[in-house]
């Protein structure tokens, strides 16, 4: 008899961050950046946007400008290793300090994420808050991510994945948890 191959239950979701790790872009700076490029006395609106916080600065830019997803420059070895996790019935989630706009736009265009958690204009998905919800979420994931925000996601998941991680970062995760993958 043919072992069954591993199922969906046997592996934790794999969450994946956007910025940095996904993308080599960050959408909120290349979105800040259009608007500034479409009429520079926006800055002025950008300004007042922040004085209610960062995540409410992205979620009115985000409504103001639509960005191309095909346009970003992606990681193509995360996106190569991406599908072969899909394709092994793993459940991939796009989790994003990103706004959810962007979010929903780039997980779209990819075809490849069950789910999109991203910034909603009042909550900030970073750091600790992103821990949280995934594991509030999910109980039980895996994370890939590249910047000191993640460290405090990696905590949480049951295996770290890093991608074009500082080495400052890599060491620091590495006192805690051994990432099963390093992408350059």
């Amino acid at each position: 008899m043919k072992p069954e191959p591993p199922s969906q239950l046997s592996l934790p979701v794999l969450c994946v961050d956007l910025d940095g790790t996904l993308i080599r872009d960050d959408a909120s700076v290349k979105s800040f950046l259009h608007l500034l490029g479409k009429n520079p006395l926006r800055i002025f609106s950008a300004l007042l946007w922040l004085r209610r916080g960062r995540v409410h600065l992205k979620r009115e830019i985000a409504r103001r400008i639509p960005l191309d997803p095909a346009a970003f420059s992606y990681r193509e070895d995360v996106l190569v290793f991406l599908r072969e996790e899909k394709a092994r019935d793993r459940t991939l989630v796009l989790a994003t300090a990103s706004d959810q706009i962007y979010a929903d736009a780039i997980a779209n265009h990819l075809g490849i994420f069950s789910e999109v958690l991203g910034s909603d204009g009042v909550i900030n998905l970073s750091g600790k808050r992103k821990r949280a919800a995934l594991q509030a979420r999910f109980g039980l994931f895996s994370y890939m991510g590249n910047s000191r925000d993640d460290l405090a996601v990696w905590r949480g998941a049951e295996e770290a994945i890093a991608v074009a991680t500082p080495p400052s970062v890599l060491r620091e995760l590495r006192k805690f948890k051994n990432p099963t993958r390093v992408f350059p």
